[in-house]
């Protein structure tokens, strides 16, 4: 794990542990569960298209499904470790407090977006239930959920960063994502 990204203080209780590992664990675990069966469902899919010359629908949007599921958690994974794209060079030149500041905005415009992406998806969830997906039969509302979970995620890890910030103790990884700096001890 990253240091400097959302992670558990000393939890001392059962339901502690049980919470940070719902909200820390549980969505990378459920990422690469999803990229598995993603890769299944496609090799599936070529197989039976070109090997056996038969087309299989529910596949193919069983795996648009995975698709987007995949690409929503992931992008709250990434909230949780900021590995979002940012401009280091113009930041690393500023003063130690500009660069808080500065950080401060990132943050807090983080967490307005993930809170506006939240009430979207579950705007667009509430909608959605009555509408199907023909291939699997079943509610669209699946498809538009993973927009809600992936904003409820980002939403809780961005006021998670943006309390790391505040306190000085933001964590910025590496160009290639492997290893955080501390900003300040």
């Amino acid at each position: 794990m990253l240091q400097g990204t959302v992670q558990p203080e000393k939890s001392k209780s059962p339901a502690e542990r049980a919470f940070w590992f719902l909200i820390l664990k549980i969505p990378e675990i459920l990422l690469a569960i999803l990229i598995g069966i993603l890769v299944l469902f496609l090799t599936v899919s070529v197989f039976a298209r070109y090997a056996l010359d038969i087309g299989l629908s529910w596949s193919d949007e069983a795996s648009r499904l995975l698709f987007i599921w995949t690409v929503f958690i992931g992008f709250a994974v990434g909230v949780r470790h900021r590995a979002h794209i940012g401009v280091d060079f113009v930041i690393d030149r500023l003063s130690p407090k500009w660069r808080w500041i500065v950080e401060m905005i990132q943050d807090s415009a983080i967490l307005i977006f993930s809170l506006l992406f939240t009430v979207q998806g579950w705007i667009t969830v509430r909608f959605s239930f009555l509408q199907r997906l023909p291939g699997l039969d079943v509610s669209i509302a699946w498809l538009y959920f993973a927009v809600l979970v992936a904003g409820v995620l980002m939403s809780i890890y961005a006021v998670f960063n943006l309390w790391d910030t505040m306190r000085g103790k933001r964590a910025r990884p590496d160009a290639l994502g492997t290893e955080a700096v501390r900003l300040s001890e």
